[in-house]
C-alpha cells in the first residue's frame, strides 16, 4: 500500500514540474515576441498628413510608368526671362509659372543647348544629384512607380538644372532661408482626365543651388539630400514633414529616407489621386 501511494505521488510530481516548464516556457516566448511587434511598430514610421496639397492628393499614374528623368550637367537658366511677364523667369515668386518657362525652353533646343555652366557647380554634384534622386528606387519593387533616367532633354517628364542662388521677383537673392532647392509641377484634375478632357501636361522642373548662405559650394552630401527631397516633391509629397528628423522636412533629416518617409511615400500612392502631374 505505501509503495502505491510514493508511486502515486512521484507521478503527481512529475506532472507538476511539466506544468511549470510548460508554462515557464510559454511565458518566455511571449516577453520576447512582444519586443519584436514593437520593433516593427517603430519602424514602420508614421504617414504625415502635410503630403496632401491645398487641392488635394496628387501623383503620377501607372500609365505614366516609368517616369523619365533628366539631370542636366551645370546648366544654369538663371537669366532665362518668362515672356509673359517678363521677369527672370525662376525667380520663386514665380513658381506656378516654372512648368510653362520651361516647357517654353524645351521648345528651343539651340537656346537648350548655349546654357552655361552656373556658378559654383562642381562636376561630382551630378552623380550627387542621381544618387539622392536614386533613394527613391527602393519603392519600385512594392510597385508604387518607376523611373529611368534620360540624356535626351527632349523626352523626359522630370528635369533637374542649377542655380547660384535663388531670386525674388525683382531679382534679388533670398538668403534669409538656406532653401537648397525648389520643385514646380502643374497638375491637371483626375476626374476631368478620366472624362476625357484633354490635359496639357508641362514638365516637371527642379532647381538645385550650388552654393550655401555664405556664398560657399555645398557639400557632395548636401546636395544628395537636397536632390532626394525634391524628388519626393516631384513624387506627389506637397509639403514639408514637421519632424525634423525626415527627409522631406525643411531640415533633410540624416539626407536619407526616414520611416516617417516611407510610410508616407507608401500611404500616398495607396491613395486615388485628385490631381495628376
Amino acid at each position: 500500500m505505501n509503495r502505491l501511494i510514493h508511486k502515486y505521488f512521484s507521478w503527481t510530481l512529475l506532472i507538476i514540474a511539466c506544468l511549470f516548464f510548460v508554462s515557464f516556457f510559454a511565458n518566455e516566448n511571449s516577453t520576447e515576441a512582444a519586443p519584436r511587434k514593437n520593433f516593427i511598430a517603430v519602424n514602420s514610421g508614421s504617414v504625415y498628413p502635410q503630403f496632401r496639397s491645398n487641392s488635394g492628393v496628387v501623383h503620377w499614374l501607372p500609365e505614366q510608368m516609368p517616369l523619365k528623368v533628366y539631370v542636366s550637367q551645370g546648366q544654369s537658366i538663371e537669366s532665362i526671362v518668362d515672356p509673359v511677364s517678363g521677369d527672370l523667369a525662376f525667380n520663386v515668386n514665380n513658381l506656378d509659372r516654372w512648368p510653362d518657362c520651361a516647357a517654353n525652353l524645351l521648345e528651343h533646343p539651340e537656346q537648350l543647348a548655349q546654357l552655361p555652366i552656373v556658378q559654383g557647380y562642381l562636376p561630382q554634384y551630378y552623380q550627387a544629384a542621381i544618387s539622392g534622386i536614386n533613394e527613391w528606387k527602393a519603392f519600385e519593387k512594392e510597385g508604387l512607380f518607376s523611373f529611368v533616367f534620360t540624356d535626351d532633354p527632349g523626352d523626359a517628364d522630370i528635369y533637374v538644372f542649377w542655380v547660384n542662388h535663388f531670386v525674388d521677383k525683382l531679382g534679388l537673392g533670398t538668403f534669409a532661408n538656406d532653401y537648397r532647392g525648389y520643385t514646380g509641377k502643374r497638375s491637371f484634375c483626375y476626374k476631368e482626365i478620366l472624362a476625357g478632357a484633354q490635359a496639357q501636361f508641362k514638365p516637371v522642373l527642379t532647381l538645385l543651388r550650388t552654393t550655401n548662405q555664405a556664398g560657399e559650394p555645398r557639400t557632395i552630401g548636401q546636395m544628395q539630400a537636397a536632390a532626394a527631397h525634391e524628388f519626393g516633391h516631384a513624387l506627389g509629397i506637397e509639403g514639408h514633414s514637421t519632424n525634423p528628423q525626415d527627409l522631406m522636412s525643411l531640415y533633410y533629416g540624416r539626407g536619407v529616407i526616414s520611416p516617417n518617409d516611407a510610410a508616407t511615400i507608401r500611404h500616398l500612392y495607396h491613395l486615388t489621386p485628385d490631381l495628376v502631374p
